[in-house]
Protein backbone atom coordinates (compact mmCIF):
# COMPACT_ATOMS: atom_id res chain seq x y z
CA UNK A 1 0.00 0.00 0.00
CA UNK A 2 2.97 2.23 0.96
CA UNK A 3 4.46 1.65 -2.55
CA UNK A 4 1.06 2.22 -4.42
CA UNK A 5 0.85 5.51 -2.24
CA UNK A 6 4.64 6.87 -3.05
CA UNK A 7 4.26 5.95 -6.73
CA UNK A 8 0.84 8.08 -7.15
CA UNK A 9 2.88 10.46 -5.54
CA UNK A 10 5.50 10.66 -7.68
CA UNK A 11 3.35 10.76 -10.50
CA UNK A 12 1.06 13.81 -8.92
CA UNK A 13 4.57 15.40 -8.55
CA UNK A 14 5.95 14.65 -11.66
CA UNK A 15 3.11 15.56 -13.85
CA UNK A 16 2.36 19.17 -11.76
CA UNK A 17 6.03 20.07 -12.02
CA UNK A 18 6.49 19.63 -15.96
CA UNK A 19 6.76 23.67 -16.69
CA UNK A 20 7.38 25.13 -12.63
CA UNK A 21 9.36 24.55 -9.72
CA UNK A 22 8.56 26.09 -6.01
CA UNK A 23 11.17 27.05 -3.72
CA UNK A 24 11.18 28.03 -0.06
CA UNK A 25 10.91 31.85 -0.60
CA UNK A 26 7.44 31.23 -1.88
CA UNK A 27 8.65 31.79 -5.35
CA UNK A 28 7.92 29.55 -8.25
CA UNK A 29 10.05 29.79 -11.51
CA UNK A 30 8.76 28.75 -14.90
CA UNK A 31 10.16 27.72 -17.92
CA UNK A 32 9.36 29.03 -21.08
CA UNK A 33 7.73 27.11 -23.72
CA UNK A 34 10.74 25.58 -25.14
CA UNK A 35 12.84 25.52 -21.85
CA UNK A 36 15.41 27.64 -22.70
CA UNK A 37 14.39 30.96 -20.49
CA UNK A 38 13.08 31.19 -16.98
CA UNK A 39 11.74 33.84 -14.50
CA UNK A 40 11.41 33.61 -11.07
CA UNK A 41 7.41 35.05 -9.66
CA UNK A 42 5.61 35.17 -6.32
CA UNK A 43 2.40 34.02 -5.36
CA UNK A 44 -1.07 34.31 -7.47
CA UNK A 45 1.18 34.65 -10.89
CA UNK A 46 0.51 31.37 -12.66
CA UNK A 47 1.25 30.21 -16.77
CA UNK A 48 -1.25 30.84 -18.99
CA UNK A 49 -2.14 28.27 -21.93
CA UNK A 50 0.44 29.19 -24.95
CA UNK A 51 -0.83 32.09 -27.23
CA UNK A 52 -3.50 33.61 -24.63
CA UNK A 53 -1.37 36.47 -24.20
CA UNK A 54 0.78 37.15 -27.18
CA UNK A 55 1.28 34.10 -30.35
CA UNK A 56 5.07 34.62 -30.45
CA UNK A 57 5.61 34.41 -26.35
CA UNK A 58 8.04 32.21 -25.23
CA UNK A 59 6.91 33.01 -21.65
CA UNK A 60 3.08 33.96 -20.50
CA UNK A 61 2.51 34.41 -16.89
CA UNK A 62 -0.62 36.09 -15.34
CA UNK A 63 -1.97 36.84 -11.86
CA UNK A 64 -5.13 37.70 -13.07
CA UNK A 65 -7.16 38.28 -9.59
CA UNK A 66 -4.67 40.89 -9.27
CA UNK A 67 -4.67 42.71 -13.12
CA UNK A 68 -0.69 41.66 -13.37
CA UNK A 69 0.76 40.10 -16.72
CA UNK A 70 4.41 39.20 -17.72
CA UNK A 71 5.09 37.99 -20.92
CA UNK A 72 8.72 37.29 -22.86
CA UNK A 73 9.14 37.78 -26.56
CA UNK A 74 13.10 36.15 -27.41
CA UNK A 75 14.45 35.79 -30.77
CA UNK A 76 17.35 34.24 -31.72
CA UNK A 77 20.63 36.64 -32.39
CA UNK A 78 21.32 34.39 -35.45
CA UNK A 79 18.33 35.59 -37.30
CA UNK A 80 19.54 39.11 -37.54
CA UNK A 81 21.82 41.15 -38.97
CA UNK A 82 21.68 43.88 -36.31
CA UNK A 83 23.48 44.64 -33.52
CA UNK A 84 21.54 45.06 -29.73
CA UNK A 85 21.36 48.80 -29.94
CA UNK A 86 19.87 48.00 -33.49
CA UNK A 87 17.77 45.37 -32.89
CA UNK A 88 16.66 47.95 -29.79
CA UNK A 89 16.34 51.07 -32.38
CA UNK A 90 14.10 48.59 -34.47
CA UNK A 91 11.52 47.34 -31.63
CA UNK A 92 11.09 50.57 -29.73
CA UNK A 93 10.32 52.37 -33.44
CA UNK A 94 7.53 48.96 -34.00
CA UNK A 95 6.12 49.82 -30.10
CA UNK A 96 6.23 53.38 -30.51
CA UNK A 97 3.43 52.62 -33.13
CA UNK A 98 1.63 49.58 -31.84
CA UNK A 99 1.06 51.54 -28.41
CA UNK A 100 1.14 55.07 -29.68
CA UNK A 101 4.09 55.90 -27.82
CA UNK A 102 4.91 59.78 -27.53
CA UNK A 103 5.64 59.97 -23.98
CA UNK A 104 8.49 57.84 -22.77
CA UNK A 105 11.91 57.84 -21.28
CA UNK A 106 14.79 54.82 -21.60
CA UNK A 107 16.38 53.86 -18.66
CA UNK A 108 19.37 51.40 -17.56
CA UNK A 109 18.14 48.39 -15.45
CA UNK A 110 20.15 44.86 -14.74
CA UNK A 111 18.65 42.02 -15.54
CA UNK A 112 20.78 38.91 -14.22
CA UNK A 113 24.11 39.45 -15.72
CA UNK A 114 22.84 41.31 -18.63
CA UNK A 115 22.72 45.07 -19.35
CA UNK A 116 19.11 46.31 -20.23
CA UNK A 117 16.96 49.59 -21.25
CA UNK A 118 13.34 49.49 -20.51
CA UNK A 119 10.49 52.12 -20.72
CA UNK A 120 7.53 52.82 -19.27
CA UNK A 121 4.24 54.22 -20.46
CA UNK A 122 0.83 54.85 -20.05
CA UNK A 123 -0.90 53.37 -22.74
CA UNK A 124 -5.09 53.11 -24.06
CA UNK A 125 -6.49 50.35 -25.56
CA UNK A 126 -9.17 50.28 -28.30
CA UNK A 127 -11.34 49.42 -25.45
CA UNK A 128 -10.63 52.51 -23.09
CA UNK A 129 -8.62 50.88 -20.51
CA UNK A 130 -5.68 52.13 -19.34
CA UNK A 131 -3.03 50.35 -18.95
CA UNK A 132 0.88 50.88 -16.96
CA UNK A 133 3.37 48.82 -19.15
CA UNK A 134 6.82 48.28 -19.08
CA UNK A 135 8.92 47.26 -21.95
CA UNK A 136 12.37 45.70 -21.38
CA UNK A 137 15.25 45.20 -24.18
CA UNK A 138 17.29 42.93 -22.80
CA UNK A 139 20.52 40.79 -24.84
CA UNK A 140 21.31 37.47 -23.81
CA UNK A 141 24.45 35.59 -24.99
CA UNK A 142 22.21 33.75 -27.44
CA UNK A 143 19.00 36.51 -28.19
CA UNK A 144 17.30 39.17 -28.28
CA UNK A 145 14.70 40.00 -26.60
CA UNK A 146 11.31 41.99 -25.04
CA UNK A 147 10.04 41.36 -21.36
CA UNK A 148 6.97 43.02 -21.18
CA UNK A 149 4.97 43.78 -17.64
CA UNK A 150 1.68 45.22 -17.35
CA UNK A 151 -1.59 46.34 -15.36
CA UNK A 152 -4.34 48.70 -15.01
CA UNK A 153 -2.38 52.08 -14.59
CA UNK A 154 -4.52 52.94 -10.88
CA UNK A 155 -1.68 49.98 -10.10
CA UNK A 156 1.00 51.03 -11.53
CA UNK A 157 2.84 52.75 -8.18
CA UNK A 158 1.11 49.43 -6.33
CA UNK A 159 3.29 46.98 -8.71
CA UNK A 160 5.91 48.71 -10.34
CA UNK A 161 8.62 47.64 -8.17
CA UNK A 162 7.38 43.95 -8.08
CA UNK A 163 7.88 44.26 -11.84
CA UNK A 164 11.61 45.24 -11.50
CA UNK A 165 12.16 42.46 -9.21
CA UNK A 166 10.33 39.81 -11.55
CA UNK A 167 12.25 41.03 -14.80
CA UNK A 168 15.66 40.76 -12.95
CA UNK A 169 14.96 37.02 -12.08
CA UNK A 170 14.79 36.46 -16.10
CA UNK A 171 17.23 34.27 -17.16
CA UNK A 172 18.52 32.31 -20.77
CA UNK A 173 19.57 28.87 -19.09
Amino acid sequence: MKKILGLILCTVLVLTGCNSTSNNSDKTTYNSYNNIFSVEVGKGWQQVEKGTLNSSADIELADLKNDKYFVALMENKADFEWTYEEYMDNTIKSNASTYDLEDYEEKDIKIGEYDCKYIEFKSTSETDVNTFIQIYYVETENYYGQLLTWTLNSKKDEYKDEFISLVQTFEEK
